[in-house]
């Protein structure tokens, strides 16, 4: 397999797979600090978690904001839905992940779902989630022999890396060395990204634009989410 018989379909199906996989990953990660701060007594702490996801809702209780974040699966930034959505473009990319791989998804769902139906609140318990994330990625490098479908999962995951980091404020310096990372990727994908935009986001970070200021960190945020052109 090359990049030419590589559908557009299938390309979309693994951009997201990279994406959704890490979206998760990461979020369990800023979930468990937003926990530990509420633990510690600071009730508000979920407002500032929202804020940065552009998230305009009103949990009224920390325990409201992380069943919702948990288990709800109207809400897309919930673990529950972003596993649902792996697991939708996991499914059909079977032949391209293998079995293995996409059973770290299916076991990870498995255990979200378990969890909820218990009404698990406490965090620790989704520890198995983020091992098995782990061991998604590690699978991938293992198993998936195919450059251009490695790139392709991650040009995704380099991709919410940056977008999570960015919306959460991360030093600078941590953006641009994410940033570097995904254009070396892309590099054995020219086919499913825009030349433009990615030359639009050089020159915003090398004038260090978006940090802190809101209107740049949104343009970052425009541009950095158009890059592949893979629908």
């Amino acid at each position: 397999m090359n990049a030419k018989t590589i559908s557009a379909s299938k390309a979309n199906k693994l951009f997201w797979l990279g994406r959704y996989a890490e979206r998760t990953y990461l979020n369990l990660h800023l979930l468990r600090a937003c926990y530990d701060k509420m633990i510690d007594g600071n009730g508000d702490a979920y407002d500032e978690y929202c804020n940065n996801l552009s998230l305009d809702v009103d949990f009224e209780t920390p325990s409201n904001f992380v069943r919702s974040f948990l288990y709800d699966k109207q809400n897309p930034f919930s673990i529950s839905a972003e596993l649902e959505f792996a697991n939708d473009n996991a499914m059909v990319l079977r032949e391209e992940i293998t079995s293995e791989t996409l059973g770290y998804i299916q076991m990870s769902l498995a255990h979200v779902n378990s969890l909820a139906e218990v009404n698990e609140i406490h965090i620790s318990e989704l520890q198995p989630v983020t091992d098995n994330l782990l061991s998604l990625w590690g699978s991938i490098e293992e198993r998936v022999l195919n450059d251009y479908v490695l790139a392709i999962l991650m040009v995704g995951k380099m991709i919410e890396q940056i977008d999570i980091r960015v919306r959460f404020d991360y030093p600078y310096d941590r953006v641009e060395l994410l940033y570097e990372r995904l254009k070396t990727h892309l590099r054995y994908v020219p086919y499913i990204y825009d030349v433009e935009v990615v030359e639009q986001i050089d020159n915003l970070l090398t004038a260090k634009k978006y940090c802190h200021e809101a209107f740049y960190k949104d343009k970052l945020l425009s541009l950095l989410n158009s890059i592949v052109t893979t629908n």
